[in-house]
This record gives structure tokens, C-alpha cells and sequence, in this order.
């Protein structure tokens, strides 16, 4: 009798958990070449190989990151979220003792892209810094230009492995690119400009109070400070034997 109930309870499990029945079963194998799959028929030639180049030289290095390009052309149902965690996991993307992988994943029906982060490099790239590279290719997405924009934003995050490993860019990359702003420089810079801000006002409003209290000049008192932030990560050839998403990463919509 309990096994029966177990079994009923089982199969309602599945039946009303939509999310786990699609992605077990429509989620695609990784292509021949592992590092780009284009089920959407969306990436030209030329970047599929600048990919797998890239790739390549990262199987020459100790750490063996690996940054993997999907294009789909639908999500099933599920969240652009939902679908790449639960591709990165399938395709075990990243080295298993190190989770250095990181999967771009757009999908064209939905119009949605999404950069998906492995714990081992969470601290490289961090949730702002993915979503800024994304953010710098949305003209390209809104126009259709897949190529260009999986192009660029494959290079920003190429870049930031290559800086967290301290590889040479021109080496793994075949040029020299330019210098990206740093996730940290974006946050320092916002903080600045923050405490700036208060600052001022503090002091507008002090000297207002001072001039009624006093009869002119800057009033007493003292600005309290305040600061400090933090981007948290959120979240071969071959299957790297890594898989564990959860470091961060960020999605837009286009």
C-alpha cells in the first residue's frame, strides 16, 4: 500500500512539474565540436572557428577553461535562466575540479541571451561585468547581426578569463584587443560618484541650517560615510567534467 502511494505521488510529481519533464527531454546533445552549437542556423562560419580556435589554445594551458557558444532556437517554456543552468550542467561544461566554464546562450524565437558563469571563475566575471558585455552588443542583437554580437561578447569574456589566468591575449585571442573597464573600476567609480553626491547635499543642507541658526556660514556637524559593494556571482573538444553553474552570470531580453 505505501509503495502504491509513493508511486501515485511520484507520478503526480512529474505530471504537474512542467519544468523538469521539458528540459529532461528537449534539451540538445553538445555538437561534434563542443565548444558551438548553432541548432539556430544563426552564427556565421568564420566566428564558429574564431570559437573554437580560442577554445583550442585553452587546451594548451594548466587551467583548461572553456567558454561554450549555444544558439536554440526556442526555450521550450523554459526561462533563458533555467534552460542554461540546466545546459551547462548536461553538457558539463568547465574543468570538474576547478567549474571554469562558461556558456553564451541566446536563443533566437525568444529573443533572449544569456551568459551563464561556473563557480571557478565567478570571481573573473562577475554579474555586472556579464551584463555590460552583453549590454555592448545590443544594437547588434536588436538588428538580427548574431555573428557580430556572439563575436563580441565571446571576446569580452575570453578577455577576462585570459586576465584571471594571466594568459597572453594576442597568444589565445590572435590579436591584441582593447582594454575592457574592469568590473571593480565600474563599481569603485559608482561609489565615488555616490559619496560624492551626498557629500554635497549634506552640505547644502548644512549650511542652510547654519545660515538660519547662525546668521551665515556652514553650519556644524559631520557626514556620516558609507560605502563598499559587492557583485556576487548569482549563478570537451570534449565535456570538461565540470557543470556546476551557480557562479552568476546575467540574461537580457532583445
Amino acid at each position: 500500500m505505501k509503495k502504491s502511494i509513493i508511486l501515485v505521488l511520484g507520478i503526480l510529481f512529474v505530471m504537474f512539474n512542467p519544468i523538469m519533464t521539458v528540459s529532461a527531454s528537449t534539451l540538445p546533445e553538445a555538437s561534434t565540436d563542443f565548444y558551438v552549437y548553432d541548432e539556430a542556423d544563426i552564427v556565421d562560419s568564420e566566428v564558429e572557428n574564431f570559437i573554437l580556435n580560442v577554445n583550442r589554445n585553452y587546451e594548451n594551458t594548466d587551467e583548461q577553461p572553456q567558454i561554450v557558444v549555444a544558439a536554440v532556437e526556442s526555450l521550450d517554456g523554459l526561462s533563458v535562466e533555467e534552460y542554461a543552468t540546466e545546459l551547462f550542467t548536461k553538457w558539463e561544461i568547465g574543468q570538474e575540479d576547478s567549474d571554469n566554464g562558461v556558456l553564451l546562450l541566446i536563443s533566437e524565437s525568444d529573443r533572449e541571451i544569456r551568459i551563464e558563469v561556473g563557480y571557478g571563475l565567478e570571481g573573473a566575471i562577475t554579474d555586472a561585468s556579464a551584463g555590460r558585455m552583453i549590454d555592448s552588443q545590443m544594437d547588434a542583437l536588436g538588428a538580427d547581426d548574431y555573428s557580430t554580437a556572439v563575436e563580441g561578447i565571446f571576446t569580452n569574456i575570453a578577455q577576462s578569463v585570459n586576465e584571471e589566468y594571466g594568459y597572453d591575449q594576442e597568444e589565445i585571442l590572435g590579436f591584441v584587443p582593447e582594454p575592457q573597464e574592469s568590473s571593480s573600476d565600474s563599481e569603485n567609480n559608482y561609489w565615488i560618484i555616490l559619496v560624492v553626491l551626498i557629500l554635497f547635499v549634506g552640505r547644502f543642507i548644512g549650511g542652510n541650517r547654519g545660515g538660519r541658526g547662525r546668521g551665515g556660514g556652514f553650519g556644524g556637524g559631520y557626514y556620516g560615510g558609507f560605502g563598499g559593494g559587492s557583485s556576487n556571482g548569482g549563478s570537451s573538444g570534449s565535456f570538461g567534467g565540470g557543470g556546476m553553474s551557480g557562479g552568476g552570470g546575467s540574461s537580457r531580453g532583445f
